[in-house]
Formats: C-alpha cells, structure tokens, sequence
C-alpha cells in the first residue's frame, strides 16, 4: 500500500500501549460520503478511501442536489461506487440519513466531501469499536490539509450553554498526545458510527440544515449511555473555510432548539440565570455586526418548531441513560479572531467565564446532584 506521495505506508504504527498493523479494510464497515458541490475535493476524498483499501462498492456518494456535475464524474471515475442523488439541498443531514439507513453493515464511515482519511484511520477505530461494544462512534482527530500537524477538531464536548467547546482548535498535533478519550462531542467531518445505535437514538435532525446538527446527533449518542472515542492516531485531512453570516440564522434557531428538545426540565430551569445574561450579550453583538433581522427570524424558526416539542423530548426520555450534570461541562469558548485583539473583550470574556463555572459547579453539588 502507498500514500499519496508514493511512499510505503509505515504498517508499524503504535497505539500508545500496542503495535498495530495496518489490516486490510474491515470487512463490516460500508462507507457514505456526503457531497454538495465538492467537485474540487471530491477526488481526493475518494482516491483516499482508495489508499485505504475500501472495495469501491462499498461507497455510497450521497450526492446533495449538486450541480457540479457529480454523478457524471463518478460514473465515469468510479463507476462501482453508488451515486445515491438528492434533488433538494436541505444541508448534509437527510443524506448522512439515507447513508446510515440504505447501508447494509454493521458500521459505517460517514464522511463529508472535503475529508480526506489516512490509510489506517478506519482499521484503527474500528478495533476500538471492536473490542468495547459501548463505543458507538469512532472519532479521528481532525486535522486541517494544508497544515496537517495543526489540529481543528480534538476533545469536543458542550458547555452547558449549548456552545461547543473545541480545546485543540489550532494548536499543535504533536501537543495532544496519544491517549484515547471518551469525548462528548464530534464534528461529522469523518466518523464510524454503529449503524443500530444511529437509528435507535433518532439519526440526524433533518429539521437543522447546518448547525448544532452534528453537536445534536452525538450528543444523543451519549444521552444513550455510549461512547464516542477519540483515537490521536487516527487522523482525517480536512479543507476547512470560513462560514458566512448565513449560518447565524441556524445556529440561533437551532441552539435554542437543542436546549428545550434534549435537556432536562430541571435544567433548563436552573439555567435561567446564565441565559438571562448570556442571551442578551449574543443578541448585542448580532445587532452591533447588523444581525438583528437574523435573530428575529430565527426567533420566528424556533416558534415554528415548538409543536412537535413533546415528540422530541419523548425520544430524548426514551433514550436517556444519564443525566445532564454527566454530559454537559464548563470550559472556555472560542474567542473570534476579530474579537481576541481586544484586552477588554479578553479580560471581559475570561471573567464571564469564571462565572459561568462558579454556577455550573454550584449546580452540580446541589440542585442537580445525584
């Protein structure tokens, strides 16, 4: 087996505790890859699975009303792979679904169109997956692809705010150690996923377009009592870019979404204090960038969901197996780089901070105690 550069794969890579040999590719793992206009990627992603040693009729491209003329490409490229074809773009989630439930495995890889793996990614996690039957996702540590020792998602989890927590975010691979952990949070760029468990905890809400979708999906992962397990020496390529302001709209409408579907009644009325304040310092900054328009529509989103709110918290209590103190934290946010010039907003932010961990761990000793 070779990488891209047409060197030999070193099959003599070592977990932190064993020597693992890069395997032939799992023989229950079928593969998704996701795609919206990701022509410029889409090569790449593929000719990694490629490298990796995935028969190409285990791939199922989910194409998401793409007009880059995808499924001419792959027909023509990688005629054996299946071109599965959307015709409304409603983002990434209903083809995540269609790849987990039209798979035929026992796992799959979920990948995104812009992912890149390494040859013994899937081998790795999937021998986690293996030998510990509450690991329902693997997750590999993500890297970005043109700077591949500096990470961008590692040791994901979410504040009780509902905000996601990344600690690693552009920090050095080498820092981060070769210690497996149990995280409480995972980015969908690349992840196996036990497909049963996928289906039994309620799949992706295809309500989210983007947005606290991927936060949404593992975290009924862990809700469910089952862990998502970070391998460091598991790592995925990633072409990441800036977002627009599109994207506010749906992290607001979806936040507030995720709080009143997944956490506990006695939460929610805990955190009335933080969200008194934490809501109107978002609502302020939305409006000082111009935004005020988005976060009224977003307002309106959310009141437009409510009516199918019991169905949502029914799964939730159907699947629950532990309790809210257990699966959200207190930790720094990520402060935006147009922002973290400022020693006002720095000071500002790190004295919040403070607070909101002197709350949450108040909480966690008392009214939310076991």
């Amino acid at each position: 087996m070779t990488d891209r550069d047409g060197r030999i794969a070193d099959r003599g890579l070592r977990t932190a505790d064993s020597a693992l040999r890069i395997a032939d590719f799992p023989s229950d793992v079928d593969v998704a890859v996701v795609a919206h206009n990701n022509m410029a990627a889409l090569p790449a992603t593929l000719r990694s699975l490629a490298d990796a040693g995935c028969p190409m009729e285990r791939i199922t491209l989910v194409d998401v009303a793409s007009t880059d003329r995808t499924g001419e490409w792959l027909a023509r490229e990688w005629p054996k792979a299946r071109h599965r074809r959307l015709d409304r773009n409603e983002g990434p989630s209903p083809g995540r679904n269609v790849g987990i439930t039209e798979a035929s495995r026992r796992f799959v890889l979920l990948m995104d169109g812009d992912v890149r793996i390494r040859p013994d990614t899937v081998q790795r996690l999937h021998a986690a997956m293996a030998a510990d039957p509450t690991i329902k996702v693997g997750s590999p540590i993500v890297v970005h692809a043109d700077r591949p020792d500096v990470i961008q998602y590692a040791g994901g989890a979410l504040h009780y705010i509902c905000e996601a927590v990344n600690p690693w975010l552009d920090r050095p691979l080498a820092e981060r150690g070769t210690s497996p952990q149990d995280i409480g949070a995972a980015p969908t760029c690349a992840l196996l996923i036990d497909r049963a468990a996928a289906i039994d905890i309620g799949l992706f809400d295809e309500r989210y377009f983007i947005g606290k979708e991927d936060g949404d999906f593992t975290h009924r992962i862990k809700m469910a009592g089952y862990k998502i397990w970070e391998l460091p020496q598991a790592l995925v390529l990633h072409n990441s870019r800036p977002r627009g302001a599109w994207l506010f709209y749906y992290q607001i409408r979806n936040r507030w979404h995720f709080i009143l579907k997944n956490y506990q009644i006695r939460t929610i009325v805990c955190l009335i204090p933080p969200l008194l304040v934490h809501e109107p310092l978002q609502f302020l900054v939305l409006v000082a960038k111009g935004h005020l328009w988005t976060y009224l529509r977003a307002v309106g989103g959310l009141i437009a969901m409510l009516p199918t709110l019991p169905r949502d918290r029914a799964l939730a209590r159907r699947i629950r197996r532990k309790a809210d103190r257990d699966l959200l934290i207190t930790a720094p946010m990520v402060l935006l780089d147009d922002h973290a010039a400022s020693v006002i907003v720095r000071s500002g932010k790190a004295f919040y901070e403070r607070l909101l961990i002197g709350y949450w761990n108040l909480l966690k000793w008392t009214v939310l105690a076991r």
